[in-house]
Order: C-alpha cells, then structure tokens, then sequence
C-alpha cells in the first residue's frame, strides 16, 4: 500500500478500533518494527507504543505516575529513565506541558523512546536524551519546573538474579540510587518546582528524608493498595523545592474492590472502559 493509499483508507477509519489498526499499518508502511517488537494501544485517545520483547516492558507503576502528576500547562519538565518513553507520552497528552526531555541511560532504549514520540507526532514536545540522569543538570539550558521518575526499585544484590544486564538495570540501583535521583532532581528544579515519584511503599522513611536532605519537601503521599485488604506496596509522591512543612497524606488508592473488580478510580487512570 502506498502512503497517498494509507491516507484514502485512514480517512474512512472512523472508530478507535479501526484508527488502531490504521496507525500500525503506517508504522509498518513508514518506519519498519524491528525483530521482537510490536505496538500495542495506550488506550489514551489513540496513543501508540513500542515495545520489545528483550527489553524492560513499562509496567502500570508508570500509568499511576503519569496520571498523579498534576497539570503542567506551559511548563518545562524532565523524566528520569524513560525507557520506552511511556510516560512522558501520557504527561504530554494528559498534561500539556510545553516541553519534555526525557532522559534514558541505556542507547538502545533512548532508540526506542525516540521512534515512540515520532510515532505519535510529539516531536514538538518531547525531546529524547541518551545521558546520565546523574549529568543531566549540565546539559539542560534551564532549570525545569517538573521532575518525573518511576525509578529501579530494588538496591543492587536484592529481588530477582541472574537477569539479562538490560533489563537489571531498569529493576536495581546500578546506574543510580535512589539518593542519586533525588540528588540530580534538587539540581535539575528551580525553585517551587515539583519532583513526582512513584516507588515502594517500604522505601516512604527514605525517600522522606532524602528529599529532605535536599531542599525538597514532601507534599503529597498517595498510598496504593492492591485491593481493600490489603497494605499499600506502593506510594506516590510530590515534593516541592524549598517548598513548606505542610504534608497531605491521601486516602489510600485501591487498585481493586473487594471482588476483585477494577476501582473506578482505577479503570479512569488505566484507561478501562466499561
């Protein structure tokens, strides 16, 4: 099928479902998917993602992320460890920030998030760094209003052995800790400016007082719970540069009801239609 052919038959795809199939058809017409990957519905108004089966594959940690973070109109953010890139697409479409750079250590996944945001025409907004978040601060022209991370979570030696190196360092601390993000975040932020964080729940204490550490006050935590009974594994959290004292802790957010069912915050922020 030719491009001009591609357009004729995009137009009389009127339905999400079709439109779907249109963008893949395009993809695989205009930029070719590589061994081992496919795209898979976003389920946000048409958002489309790459992803590879031997590399990291973005969890629902990122889609909790994306959607606490409130509007950023007009603002300059940055993300920590993009990977695919999955977030700062949901933040660009969600959000309306007027910039993103999306900062990825590893090559071939700065590579994947690259091809993402062209997928889905955010090359205006969105700019891929292959960098170390821990340098980052040195190549930014300006300090930035936001800070995103869905960080490894596990500290090196601890959770599952014996992965393969690429996807090891997007689940332990190799190429930063946790006190490396938070360190790179106070440096990166101008004043006022607001760090997002999704992480375990075991890590709170921690993260509390590394923010601290670094002139970043914790403003908001948001539990997450799997289901009512059961304890939150995760938590979401907003600290401001040199902002003030006061801290909401939220309601916790429960993933599922009692049988089982998505919640209907939870269905909202993944995107699940009744």
């Amino acid at each position: 099928m030719s491009i001009p052919n591609f357009f004729v038959f995009a137009f009389f795809c009127r339905g999400k479902f079709c439109l779907y199939f249109a963008t893949v058809l395009l993809y695989n017409i205009v930029m070719k998917l590589l061994v081992n990957e496919s795209i898979e519905d976003l389920q946000c108004d048409g958002l489309q993602l790459i992803q590879s089966s031997t590399e990291y594959r973005f969890t629902t940690d990122a889609v909790l992320l994306a959607n606490f973070c409130r509007d950023m109109k007009g603002m300059f953010c940055v993300e920590f460890g993009t990977g695919s890139g999955v977030i700062s697409l949901l933040v660009a479409h969600k959000k309306h920030p007027k910039r993103i750079v999306a900062v990825e250590i590893q090559p071939q996944l700065a590579q994947l998030a690259t091809r993402n945001v062209q997928l889905n025409n955010l090359q205006d907004v969105i700019q891929v760094v292959n960098a170390d978040l821990k340098e980052i601060h040195k190549q930014l022209g300006s300090l930035a209003d936001v800070v995103v991370c869905n960080p490894p979570y596990r500290k090196v030696g601890s959770g599952e052995q014996q992965l393969a190196p690429n996807i090891a360092i997007c689940r332990h601390e190799i190429a930063a800790t946790l006190a490396d993000i938070v360190t790179s975040a106070s440096k990166v932020l101008n004043n006022k400016g607001s760090f997002y964080l999704v992480h375990q729940s075991s890590r709170t204490a921690e993260i509390v007082s590394l923010c601290a550490q670094h002139k970043l006050a914790v403003k908001d935590i948001l539990p997450v719970c799997p289901a009512p009974n059961k304890q939150p594994n995760l938590v979401l959290i907003r600290a401001v540069k040199c902002g003030g004292a006061d801290c909401v802790l939220h309601s916790p957010m429960y993933i599922t009801d009692e049988s089982g069912n998505y919640t209907p915050q939870a269905k909202a922020w993944y995107g699940i239609e009744d």
